[in-house]
């Protein structure tokens, strides 16, 4: 039989207070098609991306990386499956470069984001007391980073008319539009990851991002090649 994975993760809402008027109307308006922001701040030695001009550094972009690296290690193990880093990295800055720009989309659309980091971080420890001890504190930024992430985007989504469980697509097409005027510029080493898209696959310890309406999974046999320390998994053999 083969051994299943635990997923550490959220079963239910987020719940916070918002002023739903106000929010349903800016977010119906960030509806409207926006023009993307023509260029960008540079990328200097060091840094990951630039997000309205605060700097996301590349040793930031390691340390969450690696993170997610020991998170998912136990259970690619079991099933011998590997993850390259770089994919991993690449969700680490766009985390981050979400994690930053959240706190000034909910000003704009008028939620409370000290209440939405209370409940989720609320919601975390509830979640991490069943988790194993050893990853914990590993589990704890990234839950905390995903719960807010998601209750801003179910909350918005709710309010621009969005019936759950659509109201979280829906909401993330409101925040793409809001961040295609923002200043946002990220490496072009890390390529672009749709947060959204990823497919934690629990079943077989993979990832993969779906093309089109097909899921897209990574070729072990070529993430298996790649040298020790760029990959995160299974051990060499």
């Amino acid at each position: 039989m083969r051994a299943s994975r635990a997923r550490i993760g959220f079963d239910g809402p987020v719940t916070f207070s918002v002023r739903r008027a106000a929010t349903a109307a800016l977010a119906l308006a960030a509806l409207a098609p926006l023009a993307a922001c023509s260029g960008g701040p540079e990328i200097h030695p060091g840094a990951a991306a630039v997000v309205d001009g605060d700097t996301i550094t590349m040793a930031s972009v390691d340390s969450l990386a690696a993170q997610l690296c020991t998170l998912e290690e136990p259970g690619l193990e079991q099933q011998g499956a590997v993850l390259p880093m770089g994919l991993l990295r690449s969700v680490a800055v766009e985390s981050l470069v979400t994690d930053a720009l959240l706190p000034l989309f909910a000003d704009e659309v008028g939620i409370d984001m000290t209440a939405v980091r209370r409940g989720v971080r609320d919601q975390v420890e509830k979640v991490l007391a069943d988790a194993p001890a050893s990853l914990r504190d590993e589990a704890r930024e990234r839950l905390q980073m995903e719960g807010e992430r998601r209750a801003v985007l179910d909350t918005i989504g709710g309010a621009a008319g969005g019936a759950s469980p659509q109201a979280g697509a829906l909401g993330a097409q409101v925040f793409a539009a809001w961040r295609a005027d923002q200043e946002v510029t990220i490496d072009p080493r890390f390529g672009a990851v749709d947060l959204d898209a990823l497919q934690w696959d629990g079943a077989n310890g993979s990832l993969s991002i779906p093309a089109d309406t097909a899921a897209d999974p990574l070729d072990q046999d070529a993430v298996k090649a790649l040298p020790a320390d760029q990959s995160c998994g299974a051990p060499r053999g």
